[in-house]
Order: structure tokens, then C-alpha cells, then sequence
């Protein structure tokens, strides 16, 4: 196979899966936000009582389109979970890649140089 073509293919991959698998992204308290609970009583995903130290964390300050795994300007939310893990995706891709060729780019050798 072409490196064109294993690159595409890697591409398409990737964002079939990350449509995919972003379907199953828990909305349960990862690690950190666990231990902020610690001390807390909650239902439902809400603090009801106790004291810990995410009673003074307040909304997100930017929010973003992609805030808890979905997309902010659909109501669907298996599209838009699809969606956020698509976009996300292209997002990461793109960054990798403009960095990488910056990289090389700097990189190679001036043409000037060797005459």
C-alpha cells in the first residue's frame, strides 16, 4: 500500500472510531473530579450537601462547543457525541500535523548551502 493511501486509510479509521467509541464516554466523575467530591453528598450528578472543594467551582468560564462530550448547538445527543469525537478528532489532526510539518520544516537544509 502507498503511504498516500495507508495515510487515508489511518484517517478514515480514526474517525469512524472516534464517531463510534465517543458513544461511550462516561458522564460519571473521572479521577480529579472524584477526589474534588470527596466530602460531598450527591444525586443525580449534584452536590446536595457536605463540604468539598468543588462547592466553589463555578460553570466552565469559556464553555465551549464541546463541553461534557457533546456538541453545544445540537439537541441530539448521540449525534452530537459523534459528532464532538469526529470534530475533535479533525481538530487533533490538524494540530499534529501543522506542528510536524513546522518541525520538518525547519529541519531541512537550505538548497543555497551546498554549492
Amino acid at each position: 500500500m502507498k503511504t498516500k493511501g495507508f495515510l487515508i486509510a489511518g484517517v478514515l479509521v480514526t474517525l469512524v472510531l472516534a464517531g463510534f467509541v465517543s458513544l461511550f464516554a462516561s458522564a460519571s466523575p473521572d479521577g480529579m473530579e472524584s477526589v474534588l467530591l470527596t466530602g460531598c453528598e450527591t444525586e443525580d450528578g449534584e452536590i446536595t450537601g457536605g463540604a468539598c472543594a468543588l462547592q466553589a467551582a463555578g460553570e466552565h468560564e469559556i464553555g465551549g462547543a464541546f463541553a461534557d462530550y457533546g456538541v453545544a448547538f445540537l439537541d441530539n445527543e448521540v449525534l452530537g457525541a459523534s459528532l464532538a469525537g469526529i470534530l475533535g478528532s479533525l481538530f487533533t489532526l490538524a494540530a499534529a500535523t501543522g506542528l510536524f510539518w513546522l518541525l520538518a520544516r525547519g529541519r531541512r537544509a537550505p538548497a543555497d548551502e551546498g554549492a
